[in-house]
C-alpha cells in the first residue's frame, strides 16, 4: 500500500487523477484479479476447467468455463464471507487514501461476470444478472467505503453488454439505483467500456459495413444508452476504458484513425470524461522507444475542452482538423469560479484569438497558457468557439 500511496502522490503532484481499478479478466483462470487464497476457500466446480471448452485459446474464452463462472457467482453469494472481505479490502483501500485528492475515484470491478450460467442461463441477460448479482455486490462495497470515505467518486460497471440497451428490464444494466441508494448519486459513476465488436487493429481497409456497424450503430447506441440509464439512476457516467486504435493524425482516412476518432467526438459531444486503455506491451502507442511523445498519434488525443464549467454544459465539440472547439452551457452566477477550458499548445501554435461580448471576461492563466477562464455574470446562455488563430478567431457570445 505504500507504494500505491507513493505512486498516487507523485501523479498528483504532476497534475494527474487516478481511478484505483480493482481489474480482472476472468477472475483467477487468466490471472489473479482477485487472492489465489480466496479462491481457494471456495467449493470446486461440477466440472473441471475448461469445462465446458474443450480448450482455451485467449484470456476472453475463461469467462465461459464453469470455474470461473462458478467463482464469481461465490463472491456474488458471499460464500464464507467473499463479498465481506471484497468490502473490507476497499474500505482499507479508502481509508489508506482518502486523504489525497488527486485520487478520482474507486473502480469496484472491472468487466465483472454474469456468475454461474451454467446453473442460471437467464444470467447471460444483463439486466438479470446486474439487478441479481452485481448491484446487492455494489451496496455492500459502498456501505463499508463509506465508513472509511465519504466524499471520493465510487465507479461501478454493469455486465460488458449490459450498456448497449437501455431499456429497464433483462436488456439493461439491471441497476435501479446507484451503489448505496439516491442519497449517493453525486458520488457514483456508471462506468462503461466500448470497442466495436468488428474493428481490427492495423488493418489498412476499413470496409463500409464494417464503419456504419460501429460508428452509425452500435457506438451511439451505447452513448444514448447510458444516458438513458442515468436519466433512472442519476450520478456520473464515464467511459473507462477505449482503444485498441493506433491513430495517425496526419492520415484521416486510415482505419485506426477513423475509429478512435468517433470515440473521441462522441465523448466530447456526450460530455464524457474518458481514458484510453493502452493495452500494448512496450513504447508503441505514444511514445516511441526512446520515450519520446509520438505527434502523429498524441494528436488526435490532445483535446480542447471544457474542464470545468461554471454552470450546466449542454454541448462541447472539437474538430482536430480545423481545430475550431464549440463549447455551449447555462450559466449559473452563483458559481464564483471560472469555466476553464484546456487549449493544447500543439494545435494552436501561432496563438489563438479572444473576442466576446461585454458580459463576458476572458484570461489566460499566468503561468500555464493552456489554460483560458472566462467569467460571466448572467444566467444565459454562453457558447465558447475556438479555432486556429490563422483563420476564425476565438469567439465568446452570449445568445
Amino acid at each position: 500500500m505504500n507504494i500505491i500511496r507513493n505512486i498516487t502522490a507523485e501523479l498528483g503532484r504532476r497534475g494527474i487523477y487516478t481511478v484505483l481499478d480493482m481489474h480482472q479478466d476472468g477472475l483467477d483462470s487468466f490471472y489473479d484479479g482477485v487472492p489465489p487464497w480466496l479462491v481457494a476457500s471456495f467449493p470446486p466446480p461440477d466440472h473441471p476447467y475448461p469445462w465446458p471448452l474443450k480448450n482455451i485459446t485467449s484470456w476472453s474464452q475463461n469467462y465461459f468455463t464453469q470455474r470461473c463462472s462458478h467463482n464469481f457467482q461465490c463472491l456474488y453469494d458471499n460464500y464464507k464471507g467473499a463479498a465481506d472481505k471484497m468490502a473490507d479490502f476497499w474500505k482499507f483501500v479508502a481509508s489508506e487514501l482518502s486523504n489525497q485528492t488527486s485520487v478520482l475515484g474507486y473502480e469496484l470491478i472491472n468487466e465483472p461476470w454474469v456468475g454461474d450460467w451454467t446453473k442460471d442461463p437467464e444470467l447471460f441477460l444483463p439486466g438479470h444478472a446486474g439487478k441479481k448479482n452485481l448491484a446487492p455486490l455494489y451496496d455492500r462495497i459502498n456501505r463499508a467505503v463509506r465508513v472509511a470515505d465519504d466524499e471520493t467518486l465510487i465507479f461501478y460497471e454493469p455486465v460488458t453488454w449490459g450498456y448497449i440497451f437501455s431499456e429497464d428490464g433483462v436488456l439493461g444494466s439491471g441497476f435501479e439505483h446507484v451503489p448505496g441508494g439516491a442519497a449517493y448519486q453525486n458520488r457514483s459513476v456508471l462506468s462503461y467500456h466500448y470497442y466495436c465488436w468488428v474493428f481490427q487493429l492495423g488493418q489498412q481497409q476499413y470496409p463500409e459495413y464494417k464503419r456504419v456497424l460501429c460508428d452509425e450503430i452500435l457506438g451511439p447506441k451505447m452513448f444514448s444508452a447510458v444516458q438513458e440509464d442515468l436519466k433512472t439512476l442519476g450520478g456520473g457516467s464515464f467511459l473507462t476504458e477505449f482503444g485498441l486504435c493506433w491513430p495517425n493524425a496526419s492520415n484521416p482516412t486510415y482505419p485506426d484513425t477513423i475509429e478512435c476518432g468517433f470515440v473521441l467526438k462522441k465523448a466530447d459531444s456526450s460530455l464524457q470524461s474518458w481514458t484510453y486503455w493502452d493495452a500494448t506491451p512496450g513504447p508503441q502507442v505514444f511514445w516511441d522507444s526512446a520515450g519520446r511523445a509520438i505527434p502523429e498519434r498524441v494528436s488526435l488525443f490532445a483535446r480542447t475542452y471544457a474542464r470545468a464549467v461554471a454552470g450546466v454544459p449542454t454541448a462541447m465539440t472539437f474538430d482536430i482538423e480545423t481545430r475550431h472547439f464549440q463549447l455551449t452551457f447555462t450559466s449559473d452566477p452563483s458559481i464564483k469560479a471560472p469555466t476553464e477550458i484546456f487549449v493544447p499548445r500543439m494545435h494552436y501554435e501561432a496563438g489563438y484569438t479572444v473576442l466576446s461580448s461585454a458580459e463576458l471576461q476572458c484570461e489566460v492563466d499566468e503561468k500555464d497558457h493552456s489554460l483560458l477562464y472566462i467569467r460571466h455574470k448572467q444566467t444565459n446562455q454562453v457558447r465558447a468557439f475556438l479555432t486556429d488563430a490563422s483563420s476564425v478567431p476565438l469567439c465568446l457570445l452570449l445568445t
